[in-house]
């Protein structure tokens, strides 16, 4: 069969070449996923594993299962990376795994369902609506925000939900520092907007939370690889102790 047709100065490659090609893509594939186990056999699970998360406030619910993981796979060494990019370092192969919030269905990604992340107020116990058993969005509408950078993906959602109502969201601070969030807001400096499974660890004696009545949106954590990469036996396990804690019913 003829693979490519020549028209002048230009090759055009003919059905059956384009066949081939396919077929030979998977090929490679899997002789690339074949090398890799055999690597894997051959280093005894060596190497190191890199996490994207892009919610740091995650990363200590997530500690005692790293150290078990060690404890499993002691000569492979993990990298956690906080990034508000994930996705985009996912496919640019800087990480190997990444934990974000559900954006959009990317066929170059396997995305597994982890929790659904549902967002209350933390206010100090001393604070005007401290006795409230719920609030409305708009009664939100000019109080100071402690909050994560605009770039990270729970805030994103949130301020979205306000600008979408044209409701003002002005932040009296910004930080990853969820310890310095809480700071101010303990200070009454400030309230902030945290999931309700941050919001369940928190000290009752110095804060409290009150749900959102409609409009404070959800959104669903996620964990991410690509599903071109070949995943050996190490990877699979992280991805296995990820999805037991993090996998639970809507909190």
């Amino acid at each position: 069969m003829t693979l490519f047709d020549r028209a002048g100065k230009k090759i055009k490659m003919t059905d059956a070449g384009k066949l081939l090609l396919q077929h030979s893509a998977h090929a490679l594939k899997d002789l690339q996923q074949a090398k890799a186990s055999i690597e894997e056999l051959r280093t005894e699970q060596r190497g190191s594993l890199r996490i994207g998360i892009a919610l740091p406030e995650l990363e200590e619910s997530l500690q005692e299962m790293f150290a078990h993981f060690h404890r499993s796979f002691p000569k492979i060494s993990l990298h956690i990376c906080p990034s508000f990019d994930v996705t985009e370092q996912l496919l640019d192969n800087r990480v190997d795994v990444g934990i974000t919030l559900h954006s959009g269905t990317d066929e170059r990604l396997v995305q597994l369902p982890l929790r659904t992340e549902n967002y209350c107020l933390i206010v100090p116990v001393n604070h005007a609506f401290s006795n409230r058993s719920s609030l409305m969005l708009d009664e939100l509408r000019h109080v100071p925000w402690a909050m994560q950078p605009e770039c990270h993906p729970g805030r994103k959602m949130i301020e979205k939900c306000f600008r979408d109502r044209g409701y003002p969201f002005a932040t009296v601070l910004e930080t990853n520092s969820i310890p310095s969030i809480l700071r101010w807001v303990q200070e009454g400096l400030a309230v902030t907007l945290q999931t309700k499974s941050l919001a369940a660890e928190l000290d009752r004696s110095h804060f409290c939370t009150v749900p959102i009545l409609r409009g404070v949106p959800q959104g669903q954590l996620e964990l991410i690889y690509r599903s071109d990469r070949y995943q050996g036996e190490a990877v699979k396990r992280l991805i296995e102790k990820i999805q037991a804690v993090l996998t639970e019913c809507s909190n």
